[in-house]
């Protein structure tokens, strides 16, 4: 990705749990799926950036499944297909109420032109799993409470939603 002419940055997504005790199949959202589930900031600031947050999923997820389909795309595919794969992981579950299953995470991998039967195969093995949880372990550990959170050249930076000027700040810097 290209910030400004002078920087030349890569985006890797790390993991990290919001609700790290919730069962793979996620817990129901009380009161059910719906806008009512969205904060009237959140969905301003989506419509702002053109994201539609509808609330339709009817479970907070466990996903873990997602972070491992991330980490199988970072190393089979590099940062830019992982970059890809978190957008439409994101659309799924913010818009389209698509709960990050097996079967929904391979869509979208398969959407961004990720192997079906592999990835298919390393989520049902859980292969990367022990080390999506460690890591998100790690994050932790590091001071990360939520997200989004950035690290630059390895380095805790922010956390929050920032301008681009910030980040151009940062990059600078670095």
């Amino acid at each position: 990705m290209r910030a400004t002419p002078e920087l030349d940055v890569q985006v890797e997504w790390l993991p990290f749990f919001l609700r790290r005790n919730i069962p793979e199949e996620g817990v129901p959202k009380p009161g059910g799926p719906g806008l009512h589930q969205v904060g009237a900031r959140i969905r301003v600031a989506g419509e702002r950036a053109g994201i539609n947050f509808t609330g339709l999923c009817p479970r907070f997820p466990n996903s873990t499944k997602m972070h491992a389909a991330m980490a199988f795309a970072l190393e089979t595919a590099g940062a830019e297909t992982q970059n890809n794969l978190q957008e439409v992981l994101f659309r799924q579950y913010f818009t389209d109420g698509k709960y990050p299953d097996i079967a929904n995470v391979v869509e979208a991998a398969v959407e961004v032109g990720l192997p079906e039967a592999q990835l298919r195969e390393a989520l049902e093995s859980k292969r990367y799993e022990p080390r999506v949880k460690q890591t998100a372990a790690e994050v932790s550990r590091a001071g990360v409470t939520g997200v989004p959170y950035f690290f630059i050249n390895g380095k805790p930076a922010f956390s929050g939603a920032q301008s681009p000027q910030a980040f151009v700040e940062v990059l600078r810097r670095a």
